[in-house]
């Protein structure tokens, strides 16, 4: 028995509609943050909208099968990148924005550099392989 939990463009299109607004969520609370902050500013707070972003364009070509994301493990990964990415570009965003400096933000980079590897691993790997015809 072959168990295949399956991807579909369904799937993909809900989730760069979901990413899409995750990036319009951000721009809209840089703005409001920066505004706020007495004229302090953070490029990882004004650059944060692009992880999202980047995210939905790579669900566009999933939809088109030119990505690794071919398995629900895969796409799951995948999503945990762009959320790790998007908390890191936060929290240094914030700390920036109060005039100190930190390396707190560097488990984020590293959290999210390894979670893509191994979603690349798995969509690459774990693919599923197409069934011959007779």
């Amino acid at each position: 028995m072959i168990l295949f939990t399956s991807v579909t463009k369904k799937t993909y299109s809900k989730s760069m509609i979901s990413l899409i607004g995750i990036a319009l969520f951000c721009t809209i609370f840089t703005f409001v943050y920066e505004k706020f902050s007495y004229g302090e500013s953070s490029l990882y707070m004004r650059f944060m909208f692009l992880a999202p972003l980047v995210g939905a364009l790579l669900y566009l070509l999933a939809q088109l099968g030119m990505t690794w994301m071919t398995n629900r493990l895969s796409t799951q990964l995948f999503n945990v990148t762009i959320a790790t990415i998007v908390s890191g570009c936060l929290c240094k965003g914030i700390i920036e924005v109060s005039g100190r400096t930190t390396t707190l933000d560097q488990p984020y980079w590293i959290a999210a550099g390894v979670l893509f590897v191994l979603s690349l691993l798995v969509g690459l790997l774990l693919a599923p392989k197409p069934q011959a015809t007779v």
